[in-house]
């Protein structure tokens, strides 16, 4: 079947072509290009910012969710939780501070490797990456932001304009590699604050009687540059102690090797009061040497000396042949006295995620390994041994008692009234 088609003028012969016709058959008319390319112009005018804008866009979309993995990485996600607890820490749980560099959280170098310390619960060192980068990924990449342009990382302290103390700073300039701008120039900026990677941590120490244990020395153990630290405090008259700075992170405590006083253990004796005794525990897994012992008191009358320190049966200090000792006088061992070990009070473990962190209650089991201490012959005169006459000590304030090692350091501290 053949289609006529009918595109001649009236009065023409039939078969011979007309004007329209012939346009057609020839093509577009120049006047015709012209204005299809001016369209097409005005389209691409119109469309190509639209376009650029949405890519732009996109980098910088791109750039916000990097900058908030580069964060995750850093100090961990708070929302990874197992059974209540808090369990991503980032770079910072292992480590204890955060990288003076990004290159840091992808590349180990000389950065201690990660160990884990079996008596004290608790673990320091590198053990990432803790950035992942893409197959094919360049090495570096996490360190620029999705317009090509280089991080600004800074873990200098400085306090910002909301008087907030922060950490670390991490800042995308946006597209055009300037500070300031509007728009997708604008700058982004990540502050690390030091309330995210830093904790106070505090809690109480009970006997096995739920008597309070003043002047026991606690240790919270954490990572500091990759290796294990720790931090002592010593509990109060209440058995409360309490450790600023300790970073994020899964921690642990333990009762360090330190003497501490029997509750109840005060007494006076001697015909005139002049006498006091006292009792000292270690209920560390290691035996505890003391060479030096300080006391700073208060008589209800007046001054008073004693000449005398009785450890156990045997005479640890004498006053023959020089002055007696009084408040707040060092007095040396003739030779070193020690409390063996006692039965070891196990770790507990802390996550350190808050800005005040309550320990669990460290209740020491039994009486620990104990020390019997004396001083003796408190007397008025403090010119010469046994000068003066005697002195009740009944209601006397001891208000620190500190004993040392022979290193000098600080193996007992607490304070008692003499009943």
């Amino acid at each position: 079947m053949r289609l006529k088609m009918h595109s001649g003028s009236p009065g023409r012969p039939h078969g011979e072509p007309g004007r329209s016709a012939g346009l057609t058959a020839k093509g577009l008319s120049l006047i015709e290009v012209i204005i299809i390319l001016a369209v097409l112009a005005t389209l691409i005018a119109l469309l190509v910012p639209s376009t650029v804008q949405q890519l732009t866009a996109a980098r910088r979309d791109s750039t916000l969710d990097e900058m908030e993995a580069l964060q995750r990485a850093l100090i961990g996600d708070p929302d990874l939780i197992a059974q209540g607890v808090r369990t991503d820490f980032g770079y910072l749980g292992d480590m204890g501070n955060l990288p003076a560099d990004l290159d840091d959280l992808v590349v180990q170098g000389a950065q201690p490797a990660f160990g884990f310390d079996s008596t004290k619960k608790v673990g320091a060192g590198w053990k990432g990456p803790y950035f992942t980068l893409g197959p094919g990924s360049d090495p570096s990449s996490h360190e620029r932001d999705a317009f090509g342009n280089d991080y600004v990382y800074d873990d200098t302290d400085y306090v910002n304009g909301d008087g907030q103390e922060v950490d670390s700073v991490l800042v995308s300039l946006g597209a055009d590699a300037l500070s300031g701008g509007t728009g997708v120039d604008e700058d982004v900026t990540l502050e690390i604050l030091k309330s995210a990677t830093f904790a106070t941590v505090g809690g109480f120490v009970f006997d096995a009687s739920a008597n309070p244990m003043e002047g026991a020395e606690v240790a919270v153990h954490y990572p500091a540059g990759g290796t294990l630290a720790s931090i002592t405090a010593t509990t109060d008259e209440d058995g409360f102690f309490q450790v600023d700075d300790v970073p994020f992170g899964i921690r642990s405590v333990t009762l360090e090797p330190a003497l501490t006083l029997v509750p109840g253990s005060v007494s006076v004796f001697g015909g005139s009061g002049q006498h006091i005794e006292f009792r000292v525990a270690n209920h560390s897994n290691a035996a505890i040497t003391v060479r030096f012992l300080t006391a700073a008191y208060t008589p209800l009358s007046g001054p008073a000396f004693y000449d005398q320190v009785r450890w156990g049966g045997t005479t640890a200090y004498n006053c023959s042949g020089g002055f007696p000792a009084g408040s707040g006088t060092t007095v040396a061992f003739s030779s070193d006295q020690a409390v063996a070990a006692g039965p070891g009070v196990p770790p507990v473990s802390v996550v350190a995620a808050a800005s005040f962190v309550q320990v669990t209650d460290i209740t020491i089991q039994g009486s620990g390994t104990e020390a019997t201490l004396q001083l003796r012959e408190f007397r008025t005169g403090g010119a010469s041994c046994s000068s003066g006459s005697l002195v009740n000590m009944s209601g006397a304030n001891f208000s620190d008692v500190t004993m040392r090692d022979p290193s000098n350091n600080i193996v007992g501290q607490f304070s008692f009234t003499v009943p």
